[in-house]
């Protein structure tokens, strides 16, 4: 999710001073400080002398965005994207991805560290910088008055849309279609009723989801699936709240390294970044150093994406997650993979759990990958179980530090930790912590 700073009304909003910028967070923000505020600064690097102007301002400090700049960085780059200036997909390409990579790697061991002296830092998680996003949100507008359709990514602070044609950081698959979607919703009928659009990539096609407002008309449902056959989309359609029908296409998987593939709805969460999805399972198969009569949790497992690889290592797996629809996701998934010693349950993880039947078994093992929020009321019951080691896959550094101090607090320790840059020139920082029992 990218970080924006909504404007304030009041008078600050139009405020506008000249800043050092003297350093740089991991969102991508410039650092500087002037009598004894901080400021966070959109657009500016180290070492430049920015015009800002002011989007927040607190009695500690503020946010800014550089309007001018008056004294360049050498390191400032081109964005590769024509759209960068407005669109609000993407806060850092005009930033070197090294120095991207820099201060993310830098912000998790530096916030890791204030818990924990000595951790063994892995090298950062990395794959291709371009090309990566498997799933694209896409906004529709219709302006009645004058009669144009825009279709794009919303631009950067505003609920305006960013026509766009392409987008640099989409996988070329979603591209295609794109382009193609530019000119063929040209022609709908009732376009006043178009809603937004999303586009995933699986490994058998690109899934469409349409959502509209009310029934589609009968002219437009022909060019609909006439659309999706000649791009060969998988299409979902969405014409009441909640309720998806599959119009056109296969069920949308994606397969893993090991042959097992993972069925999904075209709304279920699954990891933007296939690349990476894959090196971090992995990375978590490895760092938990499974043996064959390891008995294993995951939670928040979502339909099996560590759940079914996790299976193949050890004696039983049990995968929890709240979301009703994805646990019956994910044991169709088990039974087509032929996986047998795998159970799911729902269950909600932010209400106590430890009176539900599987809370009530041994386990060695445990991997986390909860949401923003992190795990904290999940933790208590976890270490009731006395697991070796936790592994905890991480969205949020904050919620993750938290937690962290949590469990050192009840006897566990970080053995190792590495950032992945999941979403590159995003203000995203991910990472994977191993914690072990003292």
């Amino acid at each position: 999710m990218a970080l924006f700073y909504t404007e304030r009304k009041q008078s600050t909003a139009a405020k506008k001073m000249k800043l050092q910028i003297t350093d740089l967070d991991y969102q991508g923000l410039g650092v500087a400080r002037l009598q004894g505020k901080t400021w966070f600064v959109e657009n500016a690097l180290p070492q430049e002398t920015v015009e800002v102007r002011v989007l927040d301002e607190k009695k500690q400090y503020g946010h800014a965005v550089a309007q001018k700049i008056l004294q360049h960085s050498e390191q400032r780059i081109e964005p590769k994207c024509a759209y960068y200036a407005e669109c609000g997909g993407c806060q850092m390409q005009h930033i070197p991805i090294t120095l991207q990579q820099q201060v993310k790697q830098q912000a998790l061991q530096q916030r890791l560290s204030r818990l924990q002296p000595k951790i063994a830092f892995q090298p950062l998680l990395t794959a291709d910088e371009w090309g990566y996003r498997r799933r694209l949100r896409l906004s529709i507008f219709f302006d009645k008055k004058s009669q144009t359709l825009s279709l794009g990514l919303r631009q950067r602070r505003s609920k305006s849309i960013v026509n766009i044609q392409h987008c640099t950081v989409a996988e070329p698959h979603l591209n295609v279609v794109l382009a193609a979607l530019q000119t063929w919703l040209s022609q709908w009928q009732s376009k006043a009723q178009l809603g937004h659009i999303e586009l995933v990539v699986a490994d058998n096609g690109v899934a469409m989801l349409l959502r509209h407002l009310g029934k589609i008309q009968p002219d437009d449902k022909v060019r609909l699936l006439q659309f999706a056959a000649e791009q060969q989309l998988l299409l979902f359609v969405c014409e009441q709240e909640h309720q998806i029908q599959h119009w056109y296409g296969d069920t949308p998987y994606y397969q893993l390294a090991n042959g097992q593939r993972l069925a999904f709805a075209v709304r279920d969460f699954i990891q933007v970044n296939r690349t990476l999805n894959q090196r971090m399972i992995d990375t978590a198969l490895d760092w938990l150093a499974l043996l064959p009569n390891d008995r294993v949790l995951d939670l928040f497992c979502g339909m099996g994406n560590f759940t079914l690889p996790l299976a193949s290592k050890v004696a039983s797996v049990a995968g929890i997650e709240g979301v009703a629809e994805m646990v019956v996701q994910a044991k169709q998934n088990a039974l087509a993979n032929g996986v047998t010693n795998v159970e799911f349950y729902q269950t909600d993880l932010d209400r106590t759990f430890s009176d539900q039947p599987w809370a009530k078994q041994a386990f060695d093992k445990v991997l986390l990958d909860p949401p923003r929020s992190g795990a904290l009321f999940a933790l208590p019951h976890i270490c009731e179980l006395r697991p070796n080691s936790i592994l905890y896959v991480s969205c949020n550094p904050a919620t993750l530090v938290r937690d962290s101090e949590y469990l050192l607090q009840q006897g566990y320790q970080i053995e190792k930790s590495a950032a992945i840059d999941m979403f590159p020139h995003t203000a995203h920082l991910e990472s994977i912590t191993l914690f072990k029992k003292r």
